[in-house]
């Protein structure tokens, strides 16, 4: 997927970091389907937030401001501060793989804490391969939690194999 002057786009992202008065790198990849922007700053920290509300806002806001200031470039792209993305989901992965051991072990369902909304989707497409654990969102934002649950050999499919755990 060619993207059409990215340049622009990165040197939007700097305006906006200067006038906060942080300063940071801009490096681009190309994934599927869409473009990572990844700031590198010293302040990233500052930049990402609890649980990475700040990076969610500073997102809102450079996608806002390219829709105003640059409608012809209209590509999907997402932010990210120092990898802070890619180390949250294999968190969240890890975390699902712990409850998912869990609820096996008790047979007891598992809450997580409030996530947004794309933390929980990570977490529900991790334990979709688990085919006798089941997940399901519950609650309102932004206290909305994963529930973690065993499914009954009954309710299971009978040809359902996608996933093999090595212990």
């Amino acid at each position: 997927m060619p993207v059409p002057n990215l340049e622009n786009l990165k040197h939007k992202i700097q305006e906006l970091l200067f006038h906060m008065s942080v300063s940071a790198e801009v490096f681009e990849r190309q994934e599927e389907d869409r473009v990572v922007l990844n700031l590198k700053t010293p302040d990233a920290q500052l930049l990402i937030g609890k649980q990475g509300a700040n990076l969610e806002a500073l997102q809102h806001i450079v996608r806002l401001l390219a829709r105003r200031e640059l409608p012809e470039e209209n590509f999907p792209f997402a932010l990210d501060i120092d990898d802070y993305r890619d180390k949250r989901s294999i968190y969240l992965k890890e975390l699902a793989r712990k409850a998912a051991h869990q609820v096996r072990a008790t047979s007891r369902s598992v809450i997580l804490a409030p996530m947004p909304s794309y933390e929980r989707r990570t977490v529900h497409d991790y334990l979709s391969l688990y085919s006798d654990i089941a997940s399901e969102s519950t609650g309102m934002d932004p206290n909305r939690r994963v529930i973690i649950k065993i499914i009954n050999k009954k309710d299971r499919p009978k040809d359902d194999f996608r996933f093999i755990e090595n212990s």
